[in-house]
């Protein structure tokens, strides 16, 4: 008997194929409590400045603009973390790559380059091209070779905990902290399972003073705004998950000694069509800012 399948199930069995585990075991994520027993904190410290750059998919492009105009300034952080979107700025910005070279990058960006769909009960995209990205620019470098200390917030499910990665390879450990659950595939580590950091912490600004950071300046891209309104069932629903998220993170977003909310919200989240419109409104935000960051941080708080 001949078997004719539509061209849909050939796909979907090439695709399901295809799927691998993402099994990264060199990464090691430390809780709260770890970092603050490794890095307890002394009362003649000297300022150190520590940015917290939150997730928000596109709006992530934001944080370009408020690292140009710190970089303008002549401000440099010393410790840097991140979630999701914010793990890509947090990764780049402790590269210390010229400004230019990161800028050229994230221009020239497209959905593609970094999206690898799949058909699988764990997740419509593998997350591997996002990992594959990061590391071919920062030239496979473990989070601990770069030059700025720097860690990024993964939320564990199986412990049910917050965790922040900081040794392993970059890339690895963007893709792990901006795997958003029910789209990504999970990342395992050892009998862990690794989701996006930002169902525990949008902005983790805890983990910034962990590590070190005497004053902490939080980039909230995700929970200043609100979508635009709309009745249909996807607009319900994640409003209902951003509110949600939002609420939870509210108390650790308070504990930032500044925190920055950039007039942005995309008419498509899914589109990079607006990063330019993002990165504008990222700079002119933290140029508002300035004056008041360069007078507390010389001044102290």
């Amino acid at each position: 008997m001949k078997l004719n399948l539509p061209l849909f199930l050939i796909l979907a069995l090439f695709w399901t194929g295809c799927v691998q585990e993402n099994r990264y075991d060199s990464l090691q994520g430390k809780t709260l409590a770890d970092l603050r027993e490794i890095h307890p904190r002394q009362d003649n410290e000297t300022t150190k400045l520590g940015i917290a750059f939150g997730g928000g998919g596109m709006r992530g492009f934001v944080h370009l603009g408020v690292i140009q105009a710190l970089e303008e300034a002549g401000i440099q952080a010393e410790i840097v973390t991140g979630t999701s979107a914010g793990a890509i700025a947090a990764v780049f910005y402790a590269s210390s790559l010229p400004l230019q070279q990161i800028h050229e990058e994230m221009i020239k960006l497209e959905r593609w380059d970094v999206a690898d769909p799949v058909i699988s009960l764990n997740g419509l995209m593998q997350g591997r091209k996002l990992a594959s990205w990061i590391n071919q620019i920062l030239g496979n470098k473990l989070l601990s070779e770069l030059p700025k200390k720097v860690g990024v917030a993964v939320t564990e499910l199986v412990g049910s905990q917050l965790l922040l990665v900081v040794e392993g390879k970059a890339g690895e450990a963007v893709q792990a902290s901006s795997s958003i659950p029910g789209t990504f595939i999970p990342v395992k580590v050892g009998q862990e399972i690794w989701v996006d950091g930002g169902v525990l912490s949008v902005v983790p600004v805890r983990f910034a003073r962990a590590l070190g950071a005497s004053h902490v300046l939080a980039i909230d891209t995700f929970c200043g705004r609100g979508y635009p309104v709309s009745e249909n069932a996807f607009w319900t629903t994640t409003q209902a998950f951003r509110l949600q998220m939002c609420s939870g993170n509210k108390s650790e977003l308070e504990e930032a000694d500044w925190l920055l909310r950039p007039d942005f919200e995309p008419k498509d989240f899914l589109s990079f069509a607006e990063r330019e419109v993002a990165i504008q409104a990222g700079y002119e935000a933290m140029k508002a800012l300035l004056p008041t960051l360069k007078e507390q941080l010389t001044g102290g708080i």
